[in-house]
C-alpha cells in the first residue's frame, strides 16, 4: 500500500450504499446500458421476484438514481423505469470505489 492509498477499512465503509445491494447494481447496470426499461424487462433479465425488484426500485428511487413512470399500453399497467443523472453518477462513483479496492487489496497482497 502507497501512503496515498486510503486505508482498506474506510474504502469498504464507502462501499454501503445503496448501490452495493447486488439487485440495485444490477438495476443500475442494465439502466446505464438501456437507459429506460419496463418492469418486467428488469425483473426477467435479473431473475427476481416483482416484490423483491419493487422494494429495491423503491430504494434506488429514494436514493434519487432512479425515476418510475407508470403508465398502460393496451389497457395493461405498465412500469417504465428510467435512470437518472444521480443513479449514472453513482454507478460510475461505486465502479471507481470497487477499482480502489482491488488495487488496495493487490498492495497488500503483494507484500
Amino acid at each position: 500500500m502507497t501512503q496515498t492509498d486510503p486505508p482498506l477499512e474506510s474504502l469498504l465503509e464507502e462501499l454501503s450504499s445503496p448501490v452495493h445491494e447486488p439487485v440495485r447494481l444490477g438495476v443500475l447496470m442494465l439502466l446505464h446500458l438501456n437507459s429506460v426499461l419496463a418492469f418486467s424487462t428488469i425483473q426477467k433479465t435479473l431473475g427476481v421476484t416483482a416484490g423483491n425488484l419493487n422494494n429495491h426500485l423503491t430504494r434506488l428511487e429514494e436514493a434519487g438514481f432512479i425515476n418510475k413512470e407508470k403508465g398502460f399500453v393496451d389497457l395493461r399497467p405498465r412500469t417504465l423505469v428510467n435512470i437518472t443523472k444521480d443513479g449514472r453518477s453513482a454507478l460510475v462513483n461505486y465502479s471507481g470505489l470497487l477499482k480502489q479496492v482491488l488495487v488496495t487489496i493487490d498492495h497488500i497482497d503483494s507484500k
